[in-house]
This record gives structure tokens, sequence and C-alpha cells, in this order.
């Protein structure tokens, strides 16, 4: 994300229906700067702010009024307004704009799940009339009035109630143009069609769906009208054949305005489908109508179309656009046409539509031969913008060229401005008229020229015979047959010509093409489906894995869930064609069926990934379930890719214009694998392990663009610690770390880091905001793939919000973004993301991210925490119609609700004084006791609570400043400097721990924290309270002038010195003093610190690291996760102090073995000699992997004596003891003397080793 753009968001607040809103405040902020198509423009700017080019770019304030089901309309008027004068920079921004007196706020009704907003959109600046200055709104309240009734809220056409596929036999064919079709009774036979006299054809081929919910829709299959050769025995059998009129995927249109016949081809399909089946009574044969009896204009003449229109090139990766010849190398491309029986008197029409980029404008000059037709100028675009359009688009018409013959050449010759101009042809289509002259076996035809109110038209087709049929094909399935006079090799009938007919004319007794066949379908009825909750869409091949999904729904949440195969949704919505629509309608169906908000579908999961290519089977193309992409293909600001689509679903919606009543969710998976490692993360999130990571809230924050992210960051953490303080923040700030330049540019090594720190120890959400792409966060290659393939944290998965450009991009076939990989990490990553697939910009970033948080915490009217798909929903609704927000995405189940923490942790008591009164100071050097107790969300005591709770007690808010690396510092207020993080015993609702305040506090006055996070068998609860007072220092205090004692481990404590590790060992410093330890970090040096090999670029501050043992704030652990380490020798080197500034270090030795092979050594067995019993041990380098051990005990000549099996699951590199009691495989004791034994060790990969040693037995 290079530039700070807002591009069309409207951000809304929603308030619930009253006479007046409470008074509504805006927070006006530092001018923006806008980039539309990469031009700079200075604006002025608000929090929540929306700014387009309708509006001359100048900020818009959005307003969402609930005012129920009921259909009225209102009128709304600012009142108790109160302004401000605009600054002089402020001033001169509005400089040649034209700004209003007065506030006029514009109002109008938006339906969202069936209930009515009044929006109110107005901009809050004007030019005082009375002293001619400019002045901003600060402050103002809105009225709202009920002014009279308006229509009704839907107006839906209903959905039939069953589909003809739910019974009988079906057989599915295909065909890829527009044209009659035969198909013998042979072949019906060979179909499996068992009664081919009743055969019937059903569908309706021709195109794509419309996009907009007002548009008529195709319901269920529609039957076709047929005509059946029965033969001279008027029995259909061996001998006879159908014929039936089928419309292929490209569609056309005939514009009235232009005069033209227009195309468009199908984006998701290039068959159109049709059904057989002789299951559903007697055959419908096409009607016959009688010719009218007098005409008023003749046509001697018809209207024909051809176009060349190859979809094979997507410049952006984005967007509906596909080119087809590119004009590079080969600068001139020729293309011939040929129209039979062509009036040759008439000039045809020539539209082309033609795509170029270049710095400096380039030409294409149409030709036929070596006649110039014409010449199409492309303008230059900005090539050296990322944000502008990456080439422009031209469309011309020539209407002067009359060819010579029925069969001609066009060529198109694009002229170069520099060796860098490219150019593309989008599609190049003619429009003749042709004499009525029947060709071939069949021929389509119409009039446009004879069109006229009231007209009846007298159609002259030449060169037939006494069999030429003549259809009308206006509406296929309604099909009829005209009873056409003959004389004289010529066909002609009257028919109206009030508007536009098509017909078609053919010869029963020819050659017509035959139909593919795909095969016979199962029965399926999906307009007969119940209601539902939830809807998981997903091809046949992960059908599996999403039954898992609903079966896992079903059962937690008592949801209602139908998982569909996307086949049976096209064969019923779409005639059997892929698309996007047929889905939308599905889910519309279910919408439009419901009667109140508890019938009403809720979540929709698209159980598979997606692709910019709907239609190709191109290699590794990833087209699973398709895409909504935009219509602007060539503006990487403007084009997109959302799934919003298919949950905008009032009449007039449609497109990506509308408000969302479904929440969305995606699962961008390719193959089975990966199928099962994300249903898996779902199934077992529920079961994700306890811990305080459930109410840890990371904030990370981009250096760039003058600190604008880490103060969007800032302020994001802040929203949360004001609104919702149970929950812990931490910030990530990139400008306070050290930054190193490498080869590939400037680096945050330590950044890294501290994210996989925060993964890796869990968090409940993670928020970026700031620059990004598909490889990662932040220009210094931040979270790069490598980062998100290292982390371990499978049983503690937070939730992503990623406020950056296109670090999800999952319909890049040809790329897997980073965003995606989250999701798919096995035993790792994120639970989900909501996240970005295209460029988006900082300040409609930043309106989202707010809006996120105005929810992501929220409640239900029943007290349970929103899911992940109402979150989405109400954050877009919230952010209005923009763009920008159609690029977030929700990779994630959307009915998934995070792991809050379920109940309250409560202080009762800080050194028995209760917490409601005034409270001792907590002074430096003083012992502290606080009690507490857990609570329900009503405040009643958990009695049957008992567990464990982790108190972190933290010191006052301090302000902190980074370091300027790229720019000026940013100073912002943090509260981490922890005094104590412990843990203690929580009996029947009750708990209480004490501490000991370090020396080395802030000894000025003011509140301190505790947060707390609790846990039990089956429930957990966090808190906090911020009525302590931290500062001073006891004057009684101790005089403990002893450090702390400290024992180091790797991977476990059965860890001797010297011993074998991974290369990404667990470092375990078990750590006592009797003053506690000091983990606050607000003196210089006083830090608990880990130096590896001496190196002074190999340190850890080991401070968040520190727990306390239960119920003991003077003894704990670190646990700390080495990674990537070296094969070979190592130390570690370890300095702890305690509260009263006393220090103590140790060393711990180690060796990292190579992990590519399985490694034993120190293999013994202890004691030795040994009279009864002794211990077999052993250390290995495959920590946290299962074991299969052999231990097997012979005599010195070789004979087999006693075998050990057993399985290990070693979370450490030692294991041991594996006993024995000196006896043979029969229970012997065997005698005195010598033996070996060799231990065989297997790893779960197979990986195998074995070593000999000898023991001695004395009896």
């Amino acid at each position: 994300m290079r530039y700070l753009v807002i591009l069309f968001l409207f951000t809304i607040s929603i308030s619930s229906f009253s006479q007046t809103t409470k008074p509504i405040n805006l927070d006006w902020r530092e001018s923006t700067i806008v980039y539309p198509n990469g031009k700079k423009i200075n604006t002025l700017d608000f929090t929540r702010a929306s700014l387009n080019e309708k509006n001359s770019w100048l900020p818009e304030y959005s307003h969402l009024q609930l005012t129920g089901s009921t259909n009225e309309i209102f009128t709304v008027e600012l009142f108790d307004t109160e302004f401000k004068l605009l600054s002089s920079t402020e001033r001169q921004i509005l400089r040649n704009k034209t700004i209003s007196s007065d506030i006029s706020p514009s109002i109008h009704s938006v339906v969202i799940r069936k209930q009515i907003y009044q929006q109110v959109l107005f901009i809050p600046i004007r030019k005082n009339q009375l002293t001619g200055q400019y002045e901003k709104l600060i402050r103002f309240s809105l009225r709202f009035k009920r002014k009279s009734q308006a229509k009704s809220v839907s107006q839906t056409k209903s959905f039939v109630n069953s589909s003809v596929l739910k019974s009988g036999k079906w057989i599915k064919i295909a065909i890829d143009t527009t044209a009659v079709y035969k198909i013998t009774y042979s072949q019906l036979i060979d179909m499996g069609i068992s009664n081919p006299e009743n055969i019937r054809v059903y569908g309706s081929g021709g195109g794509m769906l419309a996009k907009m919910n007002s548009e008529d829709k195709l319901d269920d299959l529609l039957n076709n009208p047929i005509y059946m050769d029965k033969g001279s025995d008027g029995v259909f059998n061996s001998s006879d054949f159908i014929l039936f009129y089928a419309k292929g995927p490209r569609s056309w249109r005939f514009n009235e305005i232009s005069g033209e016949f227009e195309h468009e081809n199908h984006l998701y399909s290039n068959f159109s489908y049709y059904f057989l089946s002789s299951d559903m009574g007697s055959p419908t044969l096409i009607p016959s109508v009688s010719s009218l009896s007098s005409s008023n204009v003749s046509a001697t003449g018809f209207d024909d179309y051809a176009v060349l229109d190859k979809d094979e090139i997507n410049l952006l990766k984005s967007g509906r656009l596909w080119l087809g010849n590119t004009f590079d190398v080969t600068t001139k491309y020729s293309f011939n046409f040929s129209f039979p029986n062509l009036k040759t008197g008439e000039p045809i029409s020539i539209r082309t539509n033609l795509v170029a980029r270049s710095s400096s404008a380039t030409k294409f000059t149409l030709l036929s031969g070596a006649t110039t037709i014409g010449e199409v100028e492309i303008p230059s675009v900005n090539t050296g913008s990322y944000t502008a359009s990456y080439a422009s688009k031209i469309e011309k018409k020539f209407i002067n060229f009359t060819p010579s013959s029925a069969n001609f050449e066009l060529s198109l010759d694009y002229e170069k401005s520099s060796p860098s101009s490219k150019g593309w042809l989008n599609f190049l289509r003619v429009n003749a008229r042709r004499n009525l002259l029947f060709t071939s076996n069949q021929m389509a035809f119409r009039d446009s020229k004879s069109i006229g109110a009231g007209n009846n038209a007298l159609f002259t087709l030449q060169n037939t015979n006494n069999k030429i049929l003549i259809w009308d094909i206006t509406t296929p399935e309604s099909l009829k047959s005209i009873s056409a006079n003959y004389s004289n090799n010529t066909t002609s009938f009257i028919a109206d010509a009030s508007i536009l007919r098509e017909y078609v004319a053919c010869d029963p007794s020819g050659d017509f093409p035959t139909p593919s066949i795909i095969g016979s379908i199962q029965n399926q009825n999906l307009h007969g489906l119940a209601q539902t909750d939830m809807l998981i869409i997903s091809p046949s091949k992960f059908l599996a894995y999403a039954g898992q999904i609903a079966d896992f729904h079903k059962t937690k949440d008592n949801l209602k869930v139908s998982v569909i195969d996307q086949e049976h949704i096209y064969n019923e919505f779409s005639s059997g064609s892929p698309d996007i629509s047929a889905i939308r309608n599905l889910v519309k169906m279910f919408y439009d069926r419901s009667t109140s908000e508890l019938d009403m579908p809720k979540y929709l999961l698209l159980f598979g990934d997606g692709s910019f290519d709907n239609k190709s089977n191109r290699e590794n193309n990833t087209n699973q379930i398709l895409t909504y992409q935009s219509k602007n293909s060539l503006s990487p600001t403007q084009s997109f890719v959302t799934d919003d689509f298919f949950g905008l679903l009032d009449d007039d919606e449609g497109e990506a214009n509308g408000m969302l009543d479904i929440g969305i969710g995606r699962f961008p998976v390719n193959t089975a694998e990966e199928a099962q490692i994300v249903t898996n993360k779902i199934v077992n999130y529920n079961n994700s392990e306890w811990g305080d990571w459930r109410s840890m809230i990371c904030f990370i924050g981009d250096d760039e663009d003058n600190n604008t992210h880490m103060r969007n960051a800032n302020k994001l953490a802040v929203q949360v610690e004001t609104n919702y303080p149970q929950y812990k923040v931490q910030r990530i700030f990139l400008d306070d770390y050290e930054q190193i330049t490498s080869s590939a540019g400037q680096e945050y090594p330590d950044v890294n880091m501290e994210i996989s720190e925060s993964v890796n120890k869990g968090s409940l959400l993670i928020n970026y905001t700031g620059h990004g792409n598909e490889n990662g966060f932040a220009h210094e290659h931040i979270l790069m793939l490598d980062d998100i393939l290292s982390w371990k944290n499978p049983t503690k998965l937070p939730l992503f919000m990623t406020a950056t450009c296109e670090f999800s991009r999952f319909d890049n076939y040809k790329k897997r973004s980073s965003g995606e990989m989250i999701l798919l990490r096995d035993k790792g990553g994120g639970i989900g993301l909501f996240t970005t697939t295209r460029l988006v910009f900082s300040s409609p970033n930043f309106s989202l991210n707010q809006n996120f948080y105005n929810h992501v915490f929220d409640k239900d009217s029943e007290g349970n925490h929103l899911r992940l798909g109402d979150i989405m929903r109400k954050t877009k609704n919230e952010t209005g119609y923009g763009i920008n927000k159609r690029n977030f995405t929700l990779l994630g189940d959307p009915a998934l609700r995070l792991n809050y923490p379920a109940h309250t942790a409560k202080t009762l008591q800080i050194n028995n004084v209760d917490i409601s009164q005034p409270t001792d100071t907590l002074k430096a050097l003083s012992k502290v006791k606080i009690s507490g107790e857990i609570i329900t969300t009503s405040g009643e005591i958990l009695n049957d609570f008992s567990g464990t709770v982790y108190p972190t007690v933290y010191d006052k808010a301090t302000s902190k400043s980074t370091r300027g690396n790229d720019g000026d510092p940013f100073e912002y207020i943090t509260q981490n400097s922890v005094i104590f993080k412990g843990k203690a015993s929580v009996t029947n609702g009750k708990f209480n721990f004490s501490f000991f305040v370090p020396k080395d506090i802030n000894y000025q006055y003011g509140n301190g924290k505790i947060s707390y996070y609790a846990n039990s068998i089956n429930s957990d609860a966090s808190g906090y309270t911020n009525k302590l007072v931290i500062g001073g220092t006891n004057p009684n205090a101790d005089n403990d002038k002893i450090g702390p004692q400290i024992e180091l481990y790797m991977d476990d404590e059965q860890f001797t010195p010297g011993g074998m590790t991974s290369s990404s060992p667990l470092l375990l410093a078990i750590i006592q003093d009797s003053s506690g330890i000091n983990t606050i970090g607000n003196s210089i040096g006083h830090d608990i610190i880990a130096v590896l090999d001496q190196k002074t670029d190999q340190t850890f501050e080991l401070n968040d690291f520190y727990e306390s043992d239960l119920d003991n704030y003077q003894k704990g652990k670190i646990s700390y996760q080495l990674s990537e380490l070296e094969t070979g020798e190592h130390e570690i080197h370890v300095k702890v102090w305690d509260n009263v500034n006393n220090s103590s270090e140790n060393t711990l030795e180690f060796i990292v073995a190579d992990n590519a092979d399985l490694i034993l050594k120190h293999v013994l067995n202890y004691p030795n000699p040994f009279t009864t019993n002794t211990g077999f041990y052993f250390e290995h380098n495959q920590a946290s992997r299962e074991l299969d051990i052999l231990i097997q005990i012979m005599t010195i000549s070789g004979k087999l004596i006693k075998t050990i099996e057993t399985t290990v699951n070693s979370s450490g590199n030692r294991v041991g003891p594996i006993s024995w009691d000196g006896k043979d495989d029969f229970g012997n004791s065997i005698g005195r003397g010598v033996y070996f034994y060799r231990v065989k060790v297997r790893a779960d990969d197979g990986k195998v080793v074995n070593k000999f040693q000898k023991l001695v037995i004395l009896k």
C-alpha cells in the first residue's frame, strides 16, 4: 500500500430510531492526500469520512438511523450545530471548489436484513453567508421527522417450491453454439432413456444470469418445446429423431439506441447445458401458429452479426475484462469475415474495442486490404504510478466501409509510440445486412428495420423447399412454429413486428449438430430445502469436509446447516452452467422466504478457493468456487474481487451495491489435504488450550507515511483499552526496533521475532496497519512466508485483521499469498483473517478498522459474542458503499465464535481493604495481598468455578517515544511494565495471591492495573482493575542481599549439561528468590537476559516469559523457544535480578544435533552394576516427537534373553528411566555377569537408529 488514498467510502454510524440523535462530534484531522489514478490531490478529512470523486474529494459524513420494518418516508434536519473557522492551510485546499452557504443533508432508505434504515449524507463544510468565512462543522445533532408512507420493503417474486429434478431419470447435455440440435431415437436409447416417446428437453441456455436482483432471474429448469419426427408410421422409434433450439453461452442483444446487435461472452462457461427426461409426462411439442393475414411492411433482408472476441489475457489478473490478440512484437493482425448473401451495396457497421499501455498516445489503424477504414487513438497512461490506470481502453464504431463481396478481410495495425508500448484487441464486431436467402440446413434471422408500433412484417425467404420449418424463437421456452406459405422455392409468412422477433428456418431432412452427452445426474431438490441458518457451498470433492464443519455447528451451536454441492446450484438456478448469480439467487431464495430473524439465513461459507480466471482449466487454476470480479479491470484502485456479491440480497441491490444481509466467509482450499487442515482447525478451535492468550490483542503498526500507520494502530489500541479494559494490549510498532540494512534492503529482524513470539505464545487477535502485499507486511519484509511456516501454535490460533494491501489475494492462482498460508498452515497460523485482496487505502482502512472494534467484542440479545460473519457484516455495513471495503474478505468460518473468556474475574480486596474503599498505596519493596472472585456477566459468583487465575500486575502508564528510523519519532502512552506475573488457585470462585513490589517501579504516584485470566476445567474468565495506586518506597523493607537461584535446562527438566537438542530447543529456567523476581524492565540493566554463545547480537530479553509458580510469587519458570540454531556446540548464559535488585547468573552448555538424522547419545543404564533393578536412559535430537523404543538384552554369546518395548512422546531430548527388574522374558532372574544390550529407536517419520552398550549384574 504505497499511497494514502481514500476512494468511494461511506463510513456510517448506526443507532436505533429516535426523534433526535445524541450530539455527534466530528474528529477533524490533518489533511489527507488522495491519488485518484495516480494524480495527487490534497483534501480535508475527518475520522470516518468518505471521500470520492462525485464530491470533488471533499469529506462526506454518513449516518444510518434504524426506523424498523415500517415503510415510511422521513425528512432530516441539523440542529444544535457548532462550527469552527478553517485554517489558512485548509482554506487553501478549498480553492477552486464550490462550497454552499448551507449544509443540506440528503436522506434515503436502505434495507438490511429486512429492517429499514435512513441514510443521511452531507459535506460538513459551509461558507458562512454572514461573514463569508469558510467553516467546518464540529458538533451537531440530527432530527428525523416522519413524512409519508412509502412502498413496501420487498416486492420479490416467489421461488418455485420444488425442482423438476427431484424425481425421474435425467441426462445432462452440453452445446457450445446457438443452433437447432438433433438427437435420434437410438441416441436416446444409448443414453439410458427408457421411454424415448416421452422425451422432454429442459433448460435455458443463452448467456449469463443478471447480476442485479431487480432483473428477472431464472428459477429452476424450463420446459422447451421440441420437434418430433415420427416417420411414416406415426410411432417414435428407431429411425426417428427430435429437433430442438438451444442457445449457446455467448448472448446477443439488440441495442435500440445504437441500432446494433451487441454480444456478451460468458465469463464462467464455454458451454450451455440442457437436461433430458422421459419421466415428466408426454413430450411438449412445438405448437403451430398461423401466419397473419395482412402486412404493412416487407422484410427482404435481415440483420446478421459476427464477432472476434477471444478471452485469453487479463492484464491485472483482476476484473471481467479479458483480451485477445497482443500487439507487441507482432503489430498487425488480419481477420476474415463471411456473410453469405451479403447486401453488398450497403455499408456494414464495424465496432472495435482496443486497449493499449503506453506512456504516450498510440494508434490503431483499421484496414481492409490496403484501404484504410479509420483510426483509433489510445490515450497514454502514467506507467510510473502503480495506482494509475494500467492501460487505456477505447471503443469506436465505423460505418464507412462497404464490402465488395460476402467474404472480406479486416486488419488492425498498431503504431507504437515507444518500444515499451503494447496493445490488445478486446473485440472486433461486425453488423451486416443479408438477403433473405436460405443457406445450409438452418438459418437464424431477424429484421430490426421492420420494427414499429402496429407493424406486421412480411418475410419472404428464398431458396427454400416445401419441408422448411419456420420457428419463432424470440422466447425459446415458448417457441412456436409458423404455418408459412410455400411457392416456387420461396417461403413467406406475416408476423407481428411491434417488437424485434427472432426466427430460425430449418430443413428437418438435413444435417444438424448433436449435443455432447455429460451423463446421468442424481435427483436433487434445492428448492424444497427447509429454511437454514447456514449455507455451506462446496465442490463435490470437498463435500465430506464441508459435512464435518456442518456437523460441528449443528452439535456445538445448534445451528441448522445445509451443505450444498455447487453443481446442484447450477443445475437448478442457471440451467447447469456455472454462474455466480446462481449462487446468489440460491441464497436470496432462503432470504426471501424468511418471515423473521429466526428463520432468516445468517451465514454463507464458500468451501473452496477462487480465481480471477473463472472459466479456464489452465494448469494450477484455483477456480473451485466462482468469484465476483468487478467491471473495472484496468485500474488497480478500482478493480476488485469480493464475496460480498453473494450477500447483497434485497431487490434493489446487486453487483457490488448495497448492504450485506448475511455473513460470508471462504476457505481458500484447493486440495483434500488443505480442506482437512482447515476443517481440523475449525473443529479443534473449540478445544483450544486455556491461557491468557485468549485476552491478548496485538497491534502492529508500520513506520511509513509520517507515522500515520503507527498513529492509527495506536488509536485502535486505545479504543480497545478504553472500551474493553479486561483485554491486554500489545503494541509492536516497527519504529520501536532497530532497523538494519541487508542485501534485501532495510529490515526489522526483531519485529519478525516479536510477531512470531506473539503468535506462538498466543493472541486472540492480531491487527496490522500499514503497507503490504501478497508476500508480507511493510517494505522491510515483515511476516514473510518463512516466518509463517515457522509458527508453532496449533492450540492458540489468532484471528488476523490486516488493514494492508492485497495481503490475502486468494484469487491469483499464479501465486499463493501469505494471508492464505496463515489459514492453511498446518499445526499453526491463524483461525481466520479479515483481510485484504486488492489495493486499499489508509484512511478508509482505519475507518473500517475502527468499526471492526466496535463489534468484535459485541454480544447478541442472548448475551453471546457475535460470530465472525456477524462481525464482518456489521463492520462492512457501517463502512458504507465504497470499493475499499469490498476489498476486505473473511477467510475463515463465518459461523465461528472466537475464544472469548466467558466470565469475569473481579478484584475484591487489596491488602484486606475492600476495592470500593480507598486502599493503601502499593510501594516499592512491600508485600501485597490481592483477593477476588469469578462472577458471571450478571454479577453472580461462580461457586463451581475451581481452577487457576493468572494475574498480571502493571505499573503506571508511561509515555514512550520510538526511534525515528525513517522520520520523526512517534510518541504514545503504554502500560506494559509488569510488576508481577503469576498464578494462583481458584476455589469455589474465590482466589487470593501475594506478590512483592519491585524496587524498580516508577516512584511517582499513579494508578496501576491488574489484568486477570482464569480457567477451570471447562470454562474461563478475564477481568481487570485499575483501582490501585502505585508509588513511593517501603521504609521498613527487609535487607535482602542474596540473588536468585537459577537452574537451566533444555526442553524439559531431565536435560543434563552438554546434552543434545534440536535446532529449535526450548530454554527452561527454574528461578527462586525470597523477594520475588524482577520483571518490570524500568531500570536499565535489570532485565532478565539470556546471551547465546557470548554474542551480543544473540541477546534475548525474557521479562515477558517469566511466570510465577502456583500460589508462590517467590519461585517461577521461564520458557523461551529458541529457533534455527546451527548444528554444533552452544552455551547460553542467563542473568536474573530479584525485586531488591540482587542478581545471579548461570550458564548451560548443549549440543545441537542435525535433525535430518535420528541421533542417540549418552546411552546408559543406571545403576550399573546393579543387583535387582536398573533404568535405561538416552538422549536424542527429535524433541516433541513420538518414539518407538526397543531394548534387547543379550548374553555375551549373542543369545537374546529379554526384550523391552515401549512408546514415548518425548517433550524433551532425554528419555528415561525405562525400568528393568533383571528378569528374562519368562520371568526368571538371570545370573551374575556381563551382558550386552541394544537400544533401537524409531521416530514417527520412519528414522531408525541403534546403539549398543553393556551392563553388569551383581548377585
